[in-house]
């Protein structure tokens, strides 16, 4: 047995999607590795029965072969694959046969979905402004297209460009092309499309009703909102008309018909805290089916251990009575069920466990597959009948209510494991193991934190500590594998997490009451949370810590670092210090911090809640480590803290990740990940060492 070691970014594996068969035979799944010779990764699909008695690999063309939609029938899968032709629809039949490829699409494709009659499969693709869908003819060779999108490519980062929208950039995909995604349908048999919309806005989350009459779909009429979080309900008629607006005013995010065609059942917010609603067909007054839920409804982990993620839309039972989603509660992940009959009957998680689900599918009947992680494992895929799962009332509670752990014991036993995913790597690893522990804060109010034990701790002996701090603000630490924290234990740190005031999973009030508020009671709680963590671990070294945060957690260290001098060493990653030129650079500046201070973004309030205001403050050691490419929180914020301390003859170091987005944590360049984390550990580790002896235990073999 050995420790881990950032190298291992290599071997892990990551199970994403799983998405069950509608006769509840199959389950097919994304499977995400790296190839460290071309420091890249592939994605390819893999097939279970779903009693886990059988498993293979369906794809092996091309590296990315994502987004598997199951036929009516259950005998064909269609998914999205780079294998040709940039991003295309392909179908693969279960009765044998190669993959064929069904579109040409110039600019790619995307969000596909079935026809209930089998023939025809929707999509969005990119169309430019006031031309047609672009496609390849048929004499055009693979080599000949990915030559021409090589050359558009070249010329699009080479050209100058010229844009009229607010949001023209988005962090991960770069600067916006003109063009307007847009609902196409495609004949199976031969391949021709139709175009579905033309309007002036970009179309979002298409589901086909299961009349196979309409699609309806999120979008944003407002051109200065179309990057914001979120949009209105619309619907289409499949042969003609015009789009009709069927439900405006909270922020939508995901969309799903009811199988009976009368319902959509929709998730919105009006800030950050997301709840369940059902809207007739047509259109007409919505109504909440979480009003009296506790939790937001998305997976809002904070993890280093996904490479593709998506949220599920909500799942309908075949009757249309109840509506299953994704919950983000206490450090965990979970499936709850709503009844869209009965008002009073109470939300109930119906699959649960210390664990992070973050991606299910359901069959309507009785079987439920799920991708999660725990603690101690990366992912996995798994089916569950729901008849024999254990079900949970949830209940609204006060942030000064104890954590209840009523909801603990429901994983469910008749689980199947349907993946060997990351098991070969985890028989030769020694994995640390969390704690979780609730303490009172500020206001009375009970916080969640966790700590993960050095590996192998020796009695009556010291350890230095690590105090991280997730991003959001509306993100949680939870019961997830996280590669970067079982680095620090191995080489015997100890680290302590928590979710402060802001997290998400703790309620509505929980999440708000930071709004405004940066750095105020949220940094409370985080400090309370160390003194805690020293009170009940002895091991634990109060006076010997460091600090890391990674976007929140970023703004988060710098604000520590100009209000305290008690740390050995800081990390500050994807950071944001000034929050006036974060307002004008970031892809969701305006949006996001009209939300998070209460619309008042004049230039004195946002200038208070900066770090940069309080930079003569800084001495203790920093390291900034900052993504080139980065248009979440752009680089500038940690030039701006950098350049005056360093002026002002602090210790400080930036470190910059090139080729690399926000999103680095999770699906930057393989061997930039491993870099970035022997940075972190480097430099920490040479203001905050750990003994000789304490080492040479963290490592033994």
């Amino acid at each position: 047995m050995r420790t881990v070691t950032a190298a291992d970014i290599y071997k892990f594996q990551w199970p994403s999607k799983p998405t069950i068969s509608p006769d509840g035979q199959h389950v097919v799944y994304e499977k995400t590795v790296v190839r460290k010779k071309t420091d890249d990764y592939e994605t390819q699909l893999w097939l279970s029965d779903a009693q886990g008695q059988t498993r293979r690999v369906l794809t092996s063309t091309g590296t990315r072969n994502i987004y598997p939609v199951w036929s009516p029938d259950s005998r064909t899968i269609a998914f999205l694959s780079n294998r040709a032709f940039g991003t295309q629809l392909w179908l693969l039949s279960l009765d044998g046969g190669e993959a064929r490829q069904v579109s040409r699409f110039c600019q790619g494709i995307s969000s596909i979905s079935w026809a209930p009659d089998g023939k025809t499969i929707y999509g969005i693709v990119p169309v430019a402004q006031g031309a047609s869908i672009e496609v390849y003819d048929a004499e055009v060779t693979a080599k000949e297209a990915n030559e021409r999108i090589d050359q558009e490519n070249r010329q699009w980062v080479n050209g100058p460009k010229r844009f009229d929208r607010l949001y023209y950039k988005l962090d991960a995909a770069g600067l916006q092309k003109a063009f307007v995604r847009q609902i196409v349908a495609i004949d199976i048999e031969t391949g021709l499309h139709t175009q579905i919309t033309d309007g002036p806005y970009d179309i979002f989350e298409p589901t086909v009703s299961p009349t196979g009459k309409h699609i309806a779909f999120i979008a944003n009429s407002n051109q200065n909102e179309q990057q914001a979080f979120g949009g209105q309900i619309y619907r289409v008629a499949i042969d003609g008309g015009d789009v009709e607006l069927l439900y405006k005013g909270l922020r939508v995010s995901y969309l799903s018909y009811s199988p009976d065609a009368k319902k959509l059942a929709f998730v919105a917010s009006n800030i950050d805290h997301k709840e369940m609603f059902v809207l007739p067909a047509g259109g007409g007054d919505p109504v909440c089916l979480s009003n009296d839920f506790p939790d937001t409804l998305t997976d809002l982990t904070f993890t280093d251990m996904r490479s593709l993620r998506y949220t599920p839309v909500p799942k309908w039972s075949d009757d249309s009575r109840y509506v299953f989603a994704l919950s983000t509660r206490q450090g965990k992940n979970e499936i709850v069920r709503f009844s869209t009959e009965d008002r009073n009957s109470p939300a109930v998680t119906v699959i649960g466990g210390e664990r992070t689900i973050f991606h299910f599918s359901y069959d309507g009947k009785e079987t439920v597959a799920i991708a999660y992680s725990t603690v101690q494992h990366p992912g996995k895929i798994a089916s569950v009948k729901l008849s024999q799962a254990a079900e949970v009332v949830r209940k609204l509670r006060s942030p000064k209510e104890e954590f209840s752990t009523e909801y603990e014991a429901i994983f469910p036993e008749n689980e199947v494991r349907l993946d060997d995913c990351n098991d070969e790597l985890l028989a030769e690893l020694t994995v640390s193991l969390p704690e979780a522990f609730s303490y009172t804060s500020e206001d009375g109010w009970q916080i969640q934190g966790f700590v993960l034990k050095p590996a192998n701790l020796k009695p009556g002996e010291k350890y230095p500590v690590l105090l991280d701090i997730h991003g959001g603000p509306h993100s949680m630490f939870g019961y997830t594998f996280f590669h970067q924290m079982q680095l620090f234990a191995a080489n015997g740190y100890a680290v302590v997490y928590t979710n402060p005031r802001g997290s998400s999973g703790f309620g509505a009030e929980f999440t708000h009451s930071v709004h405004g508020d940066y750095g105020g009671k949220d940094m409370a709680d985080i400090l309370n949370g160390l003194d805690e963590a020293a009170k009940r671990y002895d091991f634990i070294d109060r006076e010997r810590v460091a600090i890391n945060g990674l976007s929140y957690g970023g703004f988060m260290v710098n604000w520590l670092v100009t209000h305290t001098d008690q740390f050995f060493a800081a990390v500050s990653e994807g950071c944001i210090s000034n929050w006036i030129s974060m307002y004008g650079t970031s892809d969701i500046g305006p949006d996001f911090l009209d939300m998070e201070f209460l619309g008042m973004t004049d230039l004195e309030t946002l200038w208070k809640f900066s770090p940069l205001a309080y930079v003569q403050n800084v001495k203790t050691p920093l390291l900034l480590l900052h993504s080139d490419d980065d248009l979440r929180c752009p680089l500038e914020q940690a030039e701006q803290f950098y350049t005056h301390i360093k002026k002002q003859g602090g210790e400080v170091e930036l470190l910059r990740i090139p080729h690399s987005s926000h999103g680095v944590l999770q699906n930057g360049i393989p061997s930039l990940r491993q870099a970035r984390l022997e940075a972190m550990f480097e430099f920490i580790n040479a203001r905050l060492p750990v003994s000789k002896e304490q080492a040479s235990l963290a490592n033994e073999k």
